[in-house]
């Protein structure tokens, strides 16, 4: 028996359309995005849900709510899963951002570059497998396990299951409303990746603005 977390990331905002960096704003869905959490919905629909989390943001809040639905089964939040706190940064276009040195050194080196006023990754990987853990725990082995979250946190979750450098969270592209599905045999060894970005959707995979 093996437990099966899916990882899924909110729907998207205005400011996502816009390509503004949305961190701890608590922005709700666009119409885009009520349309992906149906797809995410849909998606889970057929498949036994033990417990789903979300982040407390209203976004992911109304993702997990919608997927919960044709399961009649509780959501609860967990502030741990909330998105990265970006500071200053939060609000700022991509071109602004590509303006801005102290971010061109992020996008170098996001692990250690300070002096944003927000939250460095290492705070985010710890709060968020302590998340993943306690979900763990909570349940039974061979559960379904479903995490409403934001792309900065499966960003850093994949980092570490996965094994791969710092530098990489930028090549992580995490599609709105996709599902990125982890498998836990043990708990000592890492989890293996059964899927990630899986949506059904294409064009979401393609043309989906990250955050």
């Amino acid at each position: 028996m093996q437990t099966t977390i899916f990882l899924i990331r909110s729907g998207e905002t205005d400011w996502d359309r816009a390509r503004r960096l949305s961190g701890r704003r608590d922005l709700s869905l666009a119409e885009a995005g009520r349309a992906q959490a149906e797809l995410s919905s849909r998606l889970l629909s057929t498949l036994r849900i033990d417990e789903l989390l979300c982040s407390p943001l209203q976004r992911a809040s109304a993702t997990a709510e919608t997927i919960a639905a044709p399961h009649a089964i509780p959501v609860a939040r967990d502030t741990r899963l909330t998105a990265m706190h970006f500071g200053r940064w939060e609000g700022m276009s991509r071109d602004e951002l590509a303006q801005d040195e102290r971010y061109r050194a992020f996008l170098d080196n996001p692990l250690h570059v300070q002096g944003f006023d927000g939250e460095s990754l290492i705070d985010v990987r710890t709060r968020a497998l302590a998340a993943v853990d306690q979900a763990l725990e909570d349940n039974e082995i061979g559960a379904h396990i479903v995490l409403v979250t934001h792309a900065s946190v499966i960003r850093v979750l994949l980092l570490h299951f996965l094994g791969m450098p710092p530098a990489s969270y930028h090549q992580l592209h995490i599609a709105p409303g996709a599902a990125t599905v982890l498998r836990f045999a043990s708990d000592w060894a890492p989890p293996r990746l059964l899927a990630i970005n899986f949506c059904e959707r294409l064009d979401l995979v393609l043309g989906g603005h990250t955050k």
